[in-house]
């Protein structure tokens, strides 16, 4: 049998395990990489060459780069599928029909739910506040011109741990696709694994790429759920996706949903972009992030928490710096 010739997008460290997979696979060759050009990192800004290079150079493979969009290239070979895992770029029309079989790509959400760059991030975050959200997956599609909506191969459902990070997400959704990826490919190129079409709407919102105010509550408001009342917390700021998802009232119609919103934001944020405040400390207004929560009596608490400049510890180690 003639091994399936394969090309991979991606940069990340992900990308990285997937394209280790099927390159330790007889019945695949990975024959070129694509993916950014090499990019500053760090406060140095030094020059950093992404896992999916180094990846290419240690198997002395032709790495496509991609600046700011994807230009018309030649491919430095004819390949079977291209298989797009951690992208981050429009994959155009020509490119699409480039394979001889079909781009494909790995989404680790439960789709049609949370399309989008941050599937891990909004399935934690949403987790026991929408209708059968304790559960996502990761899904192997075939791709089109749409945002994440291309045909059905696989779905691998997982229940959603209570304080995993996103880190946790993805490492567990990669782990368990990469487990079947091989025999899933081998079977979809030999017309064994026919493609289920997706609903063309999707229940969720789209899984946007996060910044930094997303993950902000202001600290009023984090005052209010660490105190045992019934009430709604208003949100006086407003600022970004956090506030606005506790200020939702089909989402968070009660204090225990927004209760829940905050404890799933405390680990759906980790280790970026963190949920974080600021608050007025002997020393100025200083930024906290919240590192470790729980909720007990109706309230929620504080085990862990991070003043800027210091070192970890509990809420109440730090309450004696505050004005």
């Amino acid at each position: 049998m003639n091994t399936i010739k394969i090309a991979i997008a991606g940069s990340s460290l992900h990308t990285r395990q997937v394209a280790k997979t099927l390159a330790d696979d007889k019945r695949f060759e990975i024959v070129w990489i694509m993916g950014p050009s090499i990019k500053p990192v760090g406060r140095q800004q030094a020059p950093t060459k992404n896992p999916m290079q180094l990846f290419s150079e240690e198997l002395e493979l032709p790495y496509v780069s991609i600046d700011h969009k994807i230009i018309p290239f030649t491919a430095p070979q004819a390949i079977d599928i291209l298989l797009v895992v951690d992208f981050g770029y429009l994959v155009p029309d020509w490119l699409l029909s480039m394979p001889k079989i079909a781009a494909l790509n790995i989404h680790p959400s439960l789709l049609p739910k949370w399309r989008g760059s941050s599937p891990g991030q909004f399935a934690l975050l949403h987790r026991n506040l929408l209708p059968e959200s304790q559960t996502s997956a990761v899904t192997l599609m075939k791709m089109d011109e749409t945002l994440d909506g291309g045909a059905i191969l696989k779905q691998i459902a997982f229940d959603l741990q209570d304080k995993w990070t996103q880190t946790e997400y993805y490492e567990f959704a990669f782990d368990v696709m990469c487990a079947q990826l091989a025999d899933l490919l081998l079977d979809f190129s030999q017309g064994k694994l026919p493609p289920t079409l997706q609903e063309k709407n999707s229940p969720t919102a789209i899984a946007k790429r996060l910044k930094k105010d997303d993950s902000f509550i202001s600290f009023q408001a984090l005052e209010a759920l660490m105190k045992n009342t019934p009430e709604l917390v208003n949100l006086p700021t407003n600022t970004g996706l956090l506030e606005q998802l506790m200020s939702d009232q089909q989402l968070c119609p009660n204090r225990s949903k927004q209760l829940q919103l905050c404890h799933n934001a405390c680990y759906a944020f980790q280790p970026w972009p963190r949920l974080w405040t600021t608050l007025l400390t002997t020393q100025g207004p200083k930024r906290m992030q919240v590192l470790d929560v729980a909720i007990e009596a109706k309230r929620l608490l504080l085990h862990k928490v991070q003043i800027e400049g210091k070192t970890s510890c509990t809420w109440q180690e730090c309450k004696n710096i505050l004005i």
